[in-house]
């Protein structure tokens, strides 16, 4: 038992190991190559990106915050959701209005 809890454990760190690692800014790099065996033509063309991590724009985020919960609560007010434990005990939900399952909310 020891001895695969060991083997386990080497498995994770060799797998961290070989994990890339996630930058903000990267660099990333895009390859196409062409090749004809008949006529011994070959092209490649390689391109380089940096790509700069996305600015936050944070009074908007919170804006969209605010937007999301309104719509959730006029949602909630238009279809009065209840939940009920079927005789599996999955909830099962169930609204005041047709259509609230697929989204309507007037």
């Amino acid at each position: 038992m020891a001895r695969l809890n060991v083997k386990k454990v080497i498995v994770l760190a060799a797998l961290a190991a070989l994990a890339p690692p996630a930058f903000a800014d990267q660099l990333v790099m895009t390859s196409h190559c062409n090749f004809s065996g008949y006529y011994g033509y070959s092209s490649c063309q390689t391109t380089w990106r940096d790509i700069a991590e996305p600015v936050r724009d944070l009074k908007q985020e919170r804006l969209d915050e605010i937007a999301r919960q309104q719509e959730d609560a006029k949602w909630e007010a238009f279809c009065k959701p209840t939940f009920r434990a079927d005789q599996y005990g999955v909830r099962r939900a169930s609204y005041a209005k047709p259509g609230c399952e697929f989204g309507r909310s007037e």
